[in-house]
């Protein structure tokens, strides 16, 4: 069991052109971005956590959309100081050091970020929202699984190249855990994430809530929307399909008044 397939894309360097800022509130850090609204998504990012390649960049686009977006600090403890003191570092290679990888992995436990997502939960609606959804990179998709697990407050969430199986790192499994979630998804694989699991007729697909759906990128490699190459034409094209179906699937779920 890994997390992302051999063939997932390397780290992205962020841009810094972003709109939100950083902010911390009982003891989670997080990226804020967009205009107090009803309805808020928290974005849990991929592994190299929450400054790298386009992360904040999709929290802005949502943000753009209507949604107050956060995008925690919540891969602790970062490996080797992560990046921005989050996740993996830049120099991570994946490919070569998936054990390593796995090793700290185990680490990033559920029981500790649980309480800053609830944190970050409380200031969201201390902030005005009334309901909220959640939006996940690779190991981001773990997160969303088990924040929908956790509360009713989560109205619906949306997966990018999904790697909700990480669960296996902590004992768990992932059928059983999206047995648990509690609203609709839409799981948006790669070509290389594993059909039998999140392809169209997938076996997690199938324990998720009624309105959850699914849509493969058969061209795109793991990890395309956060650190694919925009730019070229084809990976840009899919990034910008992949938004189109989050934010139109959020507006179904998530309305904004």
């Amino acid at each position: 069991m890994s997390c992302c397939p051999p063939s997932a894309l390397p780290y992205l360097a962020a841009k810094p052109a972003t709109k939100g800022s950083k902010k911390a509130v009982d003891g989670v850090e997080f990226y804020e971005t967009g205009a107090q609204s009803k309805a808020a998504v928290i974005l849990f990012p991929d592994v190299w956590g929450w400054d790298s390649g386009r992360t904040r960049a999709l929290a802005d686009a949502f943000a753009e959309q209507g949604y107050r977006t956060y995008v925690p600090k919540v891969l602790q403890p970062a490996f080797q100081g992560g990046t921005d003191g989050d996740g993996l570092p830049p120099d991570f290679d994946l490919g070569s050091r998936m054990d390593e990888f796995m090793g700290w992995v185990k680490t990033v436990k559920w029981d500790g970020i649980d309480s800053k997502v609830n944190a970050l939960l409380a200031y969201a609606k201390a902030e005005g929202a009334t309901s909220l959804g959640v939006v996940g990179c690779c190991w981001g998709g773990w997160a969303c699984f088990e924040t929908s697990a956790m509360t009713t407050d989560v109205k619906v969430g949306v997966i990018f190249h999904p790697s909700c199986h990480i669960v296996a790192a902590h004992g768990g499994e992932v059928h059983a855990l999206a047995k648990k979630v509690q609203a609709p998804h839409y799981i948006m694989p790669a070509k290389s994430d594993d059909p039998a699991l999140y392809g169209p007729e997938g076996s997690v697909i199938k324990e998720l809530p009624a309105g959850s759906k699914q849509k493969t990128f058969p061209e795109q490699e793991h990890g395309w929307t956060s650190r694919g190459d925009a730019s070229d034409p084809a990976v840009a094209a899919a990034i910008k399909d992949a938004m189109t179906e989050a934010v139109g699937y959020l507006k179904e779920h998530l309305p904004l008044a």
